[in-house]
């Protein structure tokens, strides 16, 4: 059974105060009996000015054991009187007593008593309850474009409205309707918005932070959408919904944060759906597309434009997908280059060649099955060879490349001869032509 930390801080800090009764039965009835030990009026001083750290609580609420929580019990960590984001705990009975803190940072006390918590979880815990109470939802379409207006920079802050085919001019926000459950988590500082990130349901997909330039994450707010149930997502779940307002560049269109900013229409709302018409892309209102494709080999669909015709006839497209995995951009029928079948290329010298027009191409298949450039090779006996090759040699007698095989090399002279030549032989062996052989009386034929 997982022990109730918190419990058992407040039933310390009881006894600190000096704050525990009894309730006992004797002879005369029930009666009330306090506490024997007597109480530290410093921390009964203590826990009358602050409330324990919202932060310290939250870490007893965890599965992590604090190293000793009477120690902590007795420091009475809380929320700093001077810096908001930093904490402060009183040493020992000593600095009690004269009303001395230490003040620190939430992260260096949590670390420092909560031993086995992760770095992560301590950083959550920190952007939490730096942020403290300055996080709130907003649930209307006026409070949502307030903040938005006047807080972080993002592509959708723009003030530009859209006239739609009722007559009302809209913000491309305005689709993020919230009877489709979208809202917005806000974070503020002395009245000023610093921190959003729009949500819906139960889950968020990216904040905005305020910087003065470019909008990074929030991290304070971020975790404290977490603290309340959210799930960070990389784009928002498949079908959720928009408002659906006709204008005459088809819709009004957001901006979609996320990964999948494609869309669909259907049943008088727009719908997030990755085989969608539309995608959400454009930051003055108007969405891209409506022309769509279909893959000849997959099936999926693509934006017109986007996908890739193959074959020498160029009569079928294919998405960016099959092309990147399945064709290769090669010289073909001609000398002219097609995306053609993987399985019907060859390689050659980092280029890639059609196998039904190699011919047209100049690529010869040698004889040991690869391919090579024509101008790399020579023929003997109806067989392609590299010119360079081990096993060719350029016979001297017949002025062609022959196999070495069918002729013999002359050591005096290293030139090859064919074996129609006939060659000189000395004591040991060794063969030479007779313009070459040395002059001695070993050498026969």
């Amino acid at each position: 059974m997982k022990t109730n930390f918190n419990e058992l801080v407040s039933e310390l800090a009881t006894i600190l105060r000096g704050g525990v009764t009894y309730r006992r039965f004797g002879t005369a009835g029930w009666y009330t009996e306090f506490q024997g030990c007597s109480a530290r009026d410093w921390h009964n001083r203590e826990q009358k000015k602050y409330p324990l750290h919202p932060a310290i609580v939250k870490a007893l609420e965890s599965d992590h054991r604090p190293t000793d929580w009477h120690l902590l019990t007795l420091e009475w960590p809380h929320v700093s009187e001077t810096d908001s984001t930093r904490l402060a705990y009183t040493r020992d009975d000593r600095a009690g007593e004269a009303d001395r803190q230490v003040i620190t940072t939430v992260g260096k006390y949590l670390t420092r008593h909560f031993t086995t918590m992760p770095d992560h979880e301590v950083r959550n815990l920190v952007a939490l309850y730096a942020a403290g109470e300055s996080c709130k939802f907003v649930h209307t379409m006026a409070e949502m474009l307030y903040h938005l207006h006047r807080g972080p920079t993002s592509c959708m802050v723009s003030r530009r409205e859209i006239r739609c085919d009722d007559g009302e001019l809209r913000h491309p926000y305005q689709a993020y309707d919230p009877k489709y459950g979208w809202h917005m988590a806000v974070r503020t500082e002395n009245d000023d918005t610093v921190g959003r990130a729009l949500c819906v349901g139960k889950y968020f997909v990216r904040s905005y932070k305020k910087t003065g330039g470019h909008s990074y994450s929030d991290e304070r707010l971020e975790a404290w959408l977490v603290s309340q149930g959210y799930t960070h997502l990389h784009q928002y779940p498949q079908g959720t919904e928009l408002a659906y307002y006709t204008t005459s560049d088809e819709f009004l269109a957001p901006f979609i944060d996320g990964d999948e900013k494609r869309v669909s229409i259907g049943g008088g709302t727009v719908e997030i759906d990755e085989n969608g018409d539309y995608v959400c892309n454009n930051t003055d209102g108007t969405p891209e597309g409506g022309e769509r494709e279909s893959c000849s080999d997959c099936g999926d669909s693509f934006d017109a434009g986007d996908g890739y015709w193959v074959g020498i006839y160029e009569d079928s497209q294919v998405c960016s997908d099959c092309n990147d995995n399945n064709y290769n951009y090669a010289y073909s029928r001609r000398g002219h280059q097609y995306y053609i079948p993987n399985d019907n290329t060859i390689e050659v010298n980092g280029d890639y060649y059609d196998m039904d027009y190699l011919s047209d191409n100049e690529i010869v298949e040698l004889a040991d099955g690869e391919y090579a450039s024509m101008g790399d090779c020579v023929l003997i006996n109806e067989d392609w060879y590299l010119s360079d090759d081990d096993e060719v040699c350029f016979a001297e007698d017949v002025e062609e490349y022959c196999l070495k095989d069918d002729c013999w090399q002359c050591e005096g002279s290293n030139i090859w001869y064919t074996n129609e030549t006939a060659a000189l032989m000395d004591a040991d062996g060794n063969r030479y032509h007779a313009d070459h052989a040395p002059e001695q009386e070993t050498i026969k034929e």
